[in-house]
């Protein structure tokens, strides 16, 4: 495997003071994932009250999933002919227009069709059209010593977001509780917060130096996976972090919860409390992931950590009381976040910088396709009871992965 040693278009940027340009990209992300946060909470709730079937509902969420796949796919294809910047921006602007298609119609057909390119869905933090663009970007101005950290600042930037967004729903609340709004009039507050986030990012975007672009000259980046020097890297890696996606979409925050109801009777209240610390090990884990590479490398910190991770994950499964269970899984918040800025450091180390676009579109890509069918499939093994077998099968998958 390729270490990741300094490249000759990393000399003469600084070590460890990221750019403004990176800072931007920061900034991007919190607030991409601001709004993401918010709509991943209110967006089936609203659908629903504005008269949407809950097939409907699965239609919209689906359209968003294909959506983000195929916008994915003409990033990077079309990385010859548009800029990193222009697409930053392009990208925030059509999510802005289709949260404003919600505000003028309920016909099902509409909101899809601005669901596929408006990323309603509300998930997928580790992939989509603009992290295939954060990466490649933020390798640019960084040289590969600060490499890791930045996707570090990048993964906690995304934390922080997600938890702010969620915390606006509050608004709605306050709203409708105090206020005596009605839930679709105070939905909509959050609707047009979250386009007015879309839109102060895409202004956000605009100031983007010509730093992110690629220093390989324009018209020679590589941009068909099948036909570059390192495509075996990269179809392999883009496989396996298909897998990996595949099985870390089983394990989502809402089958948990209902888990810890259905089993041990633990109240709503409890399981917040649970999440919001197990989040904060999320936090604490990204932020020490590139300490750790420093000591063990970026490879064996993103498989290692994986491994705690889907050992824990597997034990909760068998967890014989509700206090134990809780423990098991904010232990496996320790490690579950730490191969996240690793691994992103790493694909973009393994490559030389004519190839960095097509591994991160790639990669993407991979684990786009992996994740789309793994809440079906949830819903298969789950049959209506609870089992322990989207548990199994996600930490089994997730530990072939690794090895």
């Amino acid at each position: 495997m390729t270490t990741d040693t300094p490249r000759k278009s990393d000399v003469g940027l600084t070590v460890g003071r990221p750019s403004l340009d990176a800072v931007i990209i920061y900034a991007g992300r919190c607030l991409r994932d601001m709004g993401r946060g918010l709509i991943a909470v209110i967006l089936a709730i609203y659908l629903a009250e504005i008269g949407l079937s809950i097939p409907q509902i699965g239609l919209v969420l689906g359209a968003s999933l294909v959506g983000g796949f195929v916008l994915s796919l003409v990033v990077m294809f079309s990385a010859n002919l548009i800029s990193r910047r222009m697409w930053f921006v392009i990208i925030a602007a059509i999510t802005a227009a289709a949260i404003g298609m919600l505000f003028v119609t309920e016909n099902v057909w509409l909101i899809g069709f601005a669901s596929f390119f408006g990323s309603y869905a509300g998930s997928g933090m580790h992939w989509g059209p603009s992290l295939q663009l954060e990466q490649s970007s933020l390798t640019e101005v960084t040289t590969s010593q600060s490499r890791t950290r930045a996707f570090s600042n990048l993964s906690v930037s995304s934390a922080g977001g997600r938890a702010v967004g969620s915390a606006l729903v509050g608004i709605a609340t306050y709203l409708i509780g105090v206020r005596g709004w009605e839930l679709i009039d105070a939905y909509k507050v959050l609707l047009a917060i979250y386009l007015g986030i879309n839109l102060l990012n895409a202004v956000i975007y605009l100031g983007l130096s010509s730093a992110i672009e690629s220093k390989v000259s324009a018209g020679n980046l590589l941009v068909n996976p099948f036909k570059t020097p390192s495509r075996k890297p990269i179809l392999k890696l883009s496989g396996l972090f298909g897998v990996d996606s595949f099985a870390g979409g089983m394990i989502f925050d809402a089958f948990f919860a209902l888990w810890m109801v259905d089993k041990y009777g633990m109240t709503e209240g409890a399981i917040a409390a649970i999440m919001i610390a197990t989040q904060g090990l999320n936090l604490v884990s990204i932020w020490l992931a590139p300490f750790v590479a420093k000591r063990i490398g970026l490879l064996n910190t993103f498989v290692w950590t994986q491994v705690a991770s889907n050992i824990c994950l597997i034990a909760f499964a068998f967890a014989p009381g509700a206090a134990i269970a809780a423990g098991i899984w904010m232990l496996r918040g320790i490690f579950d976040e730490m191969d996240v800025p690793t691994r992103q450091s790493y694909m973009m180390a393994l490559v030389p910088p004519e190839e960095r676009t097509v591994m991160a579109g790639s990669a993407n890509l991979g684990r786009g396709l992996g994740r789309m069918p793994s809440s079906t499939a949830t819903g298969f093994l789950w049959a209506g009871a609870y089992t322990v077998a989207p548990w199994l099968v996600g930490g089994g998958l997730k530990l072939a992965y690794d090895f």
